[in-house]
């Protein structure tokens, strides 16, 4: 037996989840740019973190947090199903492709061999969407955010296909993988648009009220703000780690950060820019478009930072870690300083209404 939706239409994007997202959204007749889903879910962040194999930033919230706020905001439902047997999953997901429902399910990179990752480069937040199968082969129909006009780079080099055809083995090691970052842990997700409000003034203040305040006054010293600094005063303690530690650490980090790594560039800092850019037609205010375009000009200064993490990686030179440092103590300055103007703004608004 095999099953395609076919009205289902797989397409490109700059990050993975808010592109599934977008591909299940225009699914439902429910259009959004990435850039809005991004901004509406309040996914702009930060995180530094101390992995095994390599220390990591991070730039946007955490998975599941993020689809459940952009669920409240837009007044629909976004169930996370988490299912302890594999088996169940796969069956269920089976059952709701049958029905024409699309599945955004969660899984973990290097088991996706498409990707061409290193085996121990765990990443278990990678979302993609599940459109068909094909029992006779074994294999579901897979869209990510890769498409024959949307080429992203892989460390195997660049792909560009319409889908992938994933195999039902390999799928069940992606989608059950209990590997740190955010395992997969067989996560997918359920939608009820039937409910939906498109975004207006308020639903876009409290989301930018929501990442101002995170991002400057965040809960613990790795976060926001605070964890710029943090990678700031960490970056050069790398200097401890052996030569291969630290070329992993220099790669992991530029895709962490660059466009390459699904985050549409800066860290996220790009797609944030856009989403201000176009909240700004909403909220009737162009000091908020002024804002986004200068969010876009961080964003390649982050970008910047990237290539020489990119030199890091090749090269394991330490001697690069302490003007590293000092690019990253002046990024976040520059930030903190974008956020409290995007704070005031915001509060002014509020005040007008």
């Amino acid at each position: 037996m095999r099953h395609i939706i076919e009205d289902f239409k797989p397409a490109g994007g700059e990050h993975c989840i808010t592109n599934a997202l977008k591909q299940v959204f225009d699914y439902y007749h429910c259009p959004l740019s990435e850039a809005m889903l991004f901004g509406i879910g309040s996914g702009l962040a930060f995180t530094y973190i101390n992995l095994a194999n390599s220390p990591m930033v991070f730039g946007r919230t955490k998975p599941i947090e993020f689809e459940q706020k952009l669920a409240e905001r837009l007044m629909i439902q976004i169930n996370c199903h988490q299912p302890k047997n594999y088996e169940v999953s796969f069956t269920k997901t089976k059952k709701l492709l049958q029905q024409d429902h699309p599945v955004l399910i969660y899984a973990d990179m290097p088991f996706m061999k498409y990707l061409g990752m290193n085996p121990s480069s765990h990443f278990g937040g990678h979302a993609v969407v599940l459109f068909g199968y094909d029992e006779e082969q074994e294999v579901f129909y897979v869209s990510d955010r890769d498409h024959s006009d949307f080429p992203i780079r892989t460390p195997k080099g660049p792909i560009a296909s319409e889908y992938h055809l994933v195999s039902y083995q390999e799928m069940a090691q992606a989608r059950s993988s209990k590997f740190r970052p955010f395992p997969a842990n067989n996560k997918y997700l359920t939608f009820d648009m039937t409910t939906y409000e498109a975004p207006n003034s308020e639903t876009l203040t409290e989301a930018i009220r929501e990442t101002c305040e995170s991002m400057l006054n965040p809960p613990a010293k790795l976060l926001g703000i605070n964890g710029i600094t943090k990678f700031s005063q960490e970056i050069v303690k790398w200097r401890t780690l052996d030569q291969k530690k630290l070329k992993t650490a220099g790669i992991t980090n530029y895709f962490q950060i660059s466009k390459d790594g699904g985050t549409g560039g800066g860290i996220f800092r790009k797609m944030y820019g856009e989403f201000l850019i176009e909240a700004a037609h909403i909220l009737t205010d162009k000091e908020f478009t002024a804002i986004g375009n200068d969010f876009i000009k961080l964003a390649e200064k982050w970008d910047l930072l990237a290539g020489e993490l990119w030199k890091l990686g090749k090269t394991g030179d330490p001697e690069l870690l302490k003007p590293l440092s000092e690019q990253i103590a002046v990024l976040g300055t520059n930030e903190r300083k974008l956020l409290e103007r995007l704070e005031c703004l915001v509060d002014l608004n509020l005040t007008h209404k």
